[in-house]
């Protein structure tokens, strides 16, 4: 099978036209890969070529993962969508928001479904007060604690009423600690890494692994980029695990995720780690009529919506060669995860630089249509 245009898009396009640095791509169909490509370099000296083990920082493709382990929960019986979060965080029923300037408990229970579909009511600030105060006090604050000072601020709106990209899915993480009595990477590594043979991931990279770590930039400017200075802003200590943005992780280790999400939860390694069923509920649209009333957007193109976490296929109007129901998300250095289980496809790419919409825009969504031209689906 010949992927060269989608090699050719990468080189000539991301690379020498878009002056990416460094990137990498993964296209795997039932348990196979199809095309695995790097190009670039992955040092600040612009000397070393990337290797394979090479690491890379996940950012919001953390969120579809954060959102599989809650849904194994739901699977189990153990969490319900629409369980009050207060049931498992119970500082949460002092959340409150700010009406005729005096705070005010909102009408709205703050359900699990909403931490998934971002309409819980929270913003992406952190570096609130509460949340500064609190790691002040601790340095060494974990997930649940720093997730508790969130409701010491004032929600935006009525949880459930719209749409505000936010912190929800670190708040999905501490569900995730309190409901399996597992630190969230501990719930993770057992429950979806060891299973699908993951082997490099996880929140706080080791300082044996920091060699392998790709150079990471900010753009600045179209086709401009400096090195960017706060690689951790997420993990907010050193015990905080980010279920939105915390994640690193090697191409191969990601795009074995991505796979197992294709081929209806069951990884190459044969371990199911979701149900087919389960998964076609994360992928249907959940925001509803209101969407397009909100802040969402997606920049992987139009024609999206908005489903358990994740981004999915609502409209092929213009022309998207993917399924209806593909479903994914991107990360703030450029990682974008497609997932189509009509045909066990997924696509897997990792780059390194922060704003990169900047440098590329919708640069993903040719990868993925010059990959179904190639299937010929």
């Amino acid at each position: 099978m010949d992927f060269s245009p989608v090699v050719t898009y990468v080189e000539s396009v991301l690379r020498k036209e878009k002056n990416v640095p460094g990137c990498e791509l993964r296209i795997m169909r039932g348990h196979e890969t199809l095309l695995r490509h790097s190009s670039g370099v992955r040092d600040y000296a612009g000397k070393e070529p990337l290797r394979p083990d090479d690491i890379y920082f996940m950012y919001s493709c953390t969120k579809p993962m954060t959102c599989a382990a809650a849904m194994q929960l739901v699977e189990r019986g153990i969490i319900s969508l629409d369980d009050p979060v207060s049931k498992y965080l119970p500082e949460f029923q002092n959340a409150f928001l700010i009406k005729d300037g005096m705070p005010a408990a909102p009408q709205n229970t703050m359900t699990i479904r909403h931490l998934f579909t971002m309409s819980a009511g929270f913003n992406y600030n952190r570096a609130t007060q509460p949340i500064q105060d609190t790691i002040a006090a601790n340095p060494h604050a974990g997930t649940v604690e720093i997730v508790n000072a969130l409701v010491r601020s004032p929600l935006e709106f009525e949880p459930g009423t719209k749409f505000l990209y936010s912190m929800c899915h670190d708040v999905l993480a501490a569900v995730v600690e309190i409901a399996s009595g597992q630190r969230f990477s501990a719930y993770m590594q057992e429950n979806i890494w060891d299973p699908l043979g993951m082997k490099d991931i996880g929140f706080h990279l080791p300082e044996e692994k920091q060699c392998r770590l790709v150079a990471l930039y900010e753009c600045d400017g179209p086709g401009h980029y400096q090195p960017f200075s706060n690689p951790r802003e997420f993990n907010l200590t050193d015990c905080y695990e980010s279920g939105g943005a915390g994640l690193y992780a090697t191409a191969d280790d990601y795009a074995l995720f991505a796979d197992a999400m294709a081929c209806g939860g069951k990884g190459a390694t044969g371990a199911q780690i979701l149900k087919p069923e389960t998964i076609d509920l994360m992928r249907t649209d959940q925001l509803g009529s209101y969407v397009m009333d909100t802040r969402f957007g997606c920049a992987a193109g139009p024609g999206y919506g908005y489903g358990l976490g994740v981004r999915t296929l609502i409209d092929k109007s213009q022309g998207q060669r993917s399924s209806l129901g593909e479903f994914g998300w991107d990360g703030a250095a450029g990682s974008y995860v497609m997932i189509d289980p009509k045909y066990d496809l997924s696509i897997f790419f990792a780059m390194h630089v922060r704003a990169w919409p900047t440098l590329i825009g919708c640069g993903h969504a040719p990868i993925r249509d010059l990959t179904y031209e190639v299937l010929g689906i």
